[in-house]
């Protein structure tokens, strides 16, 4: 046995391959997951413990991270990585494998993501299981107690319609219960009881383990990692830290959602840095500006006869380099908001650009503006522009003293 010692804890036991015909790695192989697969995986983790909280769900498919880009989203149901489970790699990272064919991977009931990317989210569990965190996830009520007071009360000859009522439950899953269709084990919940510490150390332990088994690996990883970081958005002016490596989960940028709390609305290409504004400003020429209460109609490129605008305007965030045009309107106008869907009003003309007909539903935080702060679509000299403001950046970035 090869015993995993630190964190000053009792060093819990994780067996090595000479001892163990299944571990980790023997599991990676005949997974046919590949250095770079395990290394991705492992920094994957590495980054969802310090993006997220132990105790909450680690939802994959937020994470705008280049770390995650082996992980399939598509399915809303599952979470996969290189096509395989993703539960099944996480209990392996913990060093929980399956012991019997009857065995399957199950999500815990408090688990509010199908894309959880938690370890601790997850166990080795029967088909009924599955069941029974399943209806527990549907039906708040549902608990042992309750499974064994129905089943208890239907003997002595109360009906399954009467039970279903009295507890609130839908009739077929009252008749599933009692007639023992569902939740056969009902000790099963004692089962899963592994400590959340012990889980975490040997998933923490196995990811360094298998970090340090390829460093040539991980390095480049680290690499691609660090560009991701220090990405820009629209907004950032060169020498400026500001709107530079700051993004949310949705790719947003945090430095322009906080000028969004404060009501920032303005369509000023004079914003910009000099390597965007020719963008910013070929984008403002394709809209048709009219009165602040007026939609503004977008009259560039459009597609599907007319259903969707094309807005020539490379992302970040996005594999593709055009965006709707609304989508871009708000960027250009309030800030970079990533991946979050933006909905003009349903009075609307289609494709409507006015940066006060715009929001993100999902954005609870954001006051709408009540007002465009300036409406400028040109520079005087955009040269000399440049040159002031980069002057002015300069000189307002902290100056870095040379150790002595």
């Amino acid at each position: 046995m090869k015993q995993l010692t630190g964190h000053g804890k009792t060093p819990y036991s994780l067996q090595d391959t000479r001892d163990s015909p299944v571990d980790v790695l023997t599991l990676f192989r005949q997974l046919d997951l590949d250095p770079w697969d395990q290394v991705g995986l492992a920094k994957a983790f590495q980054l969802c413990s310090r993006l997220y909280k132990k105790e909450t769900c680690w939802p994959v498919d937020r994470c705008p991270h280049i770390a995650f880009e082996g992980f399939n989203t598509g399915n809303k149901n599952a979470l996969t990585y290189r096509g395989v489970a993703a539960g099944v790699l996480l209990l392996g990272l913990s060093g929980r494998f399956q012991e019997s064919d009857d065995q399957v991977v199950t999500r815990i009931s408090t688990c509010k993501s199908p894309q959880c990317f938690n370890p601790t989210h997850y166990y080795w569990g029967t088909k009924s299981q599955v069941a029974y965190e399943t209806q527990l996830r549907n039906q708040k009520k549902l608990s042992i107690e309750l499974i064994e007071n129905l089943r208890n009360e239907r003997q002595n000859g109360s009906s399954v319609l009467a039970l279903s009522r009295k507890y609130k439950l839908a009739y077929h899953v009252a008749r599933r219960i009692c007639n023992g269709e569902s939740y056969r084990n009902l000790g099963f919940s004692t089962q899963r009881s592994v400590a959340n510490d012990e889980v975490w150390y040997l998933s923490t332990e196995i990811c360094s383990l298998i970090v340090s088994r390829y460093p040539k690996i991980a390095k480049e990883l680290n690499m691609a990692v660090r560009v991701a970081d220090h990405l820009t958005c629209p907004w950032h002016h060169k020498g400026s830290p500001k709107h530079k490596g700051n993004f949310g989960l949705m790719g947003e940028c945090l430095d322009c959602m906080e000028e969004m709390k404060k009501g920032r609305c303005t369509v000023d290409v004079r914003q910009f840095d000099l390597d965007w504004y020719w963008q910013v400003k070929r984008f403002w020429e394709q809209v048709d500006v009219k009165a602040q209460d007026q939609c503004w109609p977008w009259l560039g490129s459009t597609r599907r006869q007319n259903k969707e605008s094309l807005a020539y305007f490379p992302s970040p965030f996005h594999s593709g380099k055009v965006q709707s045009a609304p989508r871009v309107a708000l960027w250009l106008s309030r800030g970079y908001t990533g991946k979050y869907r933006v909905f003009s009003r349903t009075e609307c003309v289609p494709f409507c650009c006015n940066p006060l007909h715009l929001t993100i539903r999902e954005l609870k935080g954001c006051p709408a503006p009540t007002e465009i702060e300036a409406i400028h679509l040109k520079h005087d000299n955009v040269f000399q522009h440049y040159r002031e403001t980069l002057q002015q950046v300069q000189s307002d970035s902290p100056i870095e003293l040379s150790p002595s």
